[in-house]
């Protein structure tokens, strides 16, 4: 045996040393970020809905009437024409839910639902459709907003 054979493994070790030391520096920050992540997921989630987001009402029928009031507001103002708001009476205790048709030039229709949608307190169109119309365009839509009592 030559004494060049310790040499060599010795310069072999020294070489990989130094991949060997970034892959422990990853796997350290690999194992950080999962710890972060796991007190994240433990970590009781706040509510969804802040109090300035939500409708201030003594019911859900109070709720449904105070959405369909802000609604025919936002229409006149828009000059959009309601032809139907109907409540749905499948809706979660917590929301209020409208069923909505409304039809105007496009311009006032896609005004009129951003202004719903930007509006305070939060109301958010869900399966909505716009659709061709004599003089315009017609939104069928399906008005969702939390309410608190």
């Amino acid at each position: 045996m030559t004494p060049r054979l310790p040499l060599i493994a010795l310069g072999v070790a020294a070489l990989l040393a130094i991949p060997t030391h970034a892959a422990l520096r990853d796997l350290a920050a690999a194992r950080a970020d999962r710890d972060a992540a796991r007190t994240d997921a433990a970590t009781p989630a706040t509510g969804i809905a802040a109090a300035t987001a939500t409708f201030p009402a003594d019911s859900a029928a109070d709720a449904r009437t105070r959405l369909a009031a802000r609604v025919r507001a936002n229409a006149a103002h828009g000059g959009v024409l309601v032809e139907t708001l109907d409540p749905d009476a499948a809706a979660p205790a917590s929301l209020a839910v409208l069923t909505l048709r409304a039809s105007g030039s496009e311009k006032a229709v896609l005004a009129f639902a951003d202004a719903l949608e930007r509006g305070r307190p939060t109301v958010r169109l869900a399966n909505w459709r716009l659709t061709a119309a004599p003089g315009g365009v017609r939104l069928d839509a399906r008005l969702v907003a939390p309410w608190r009592g």
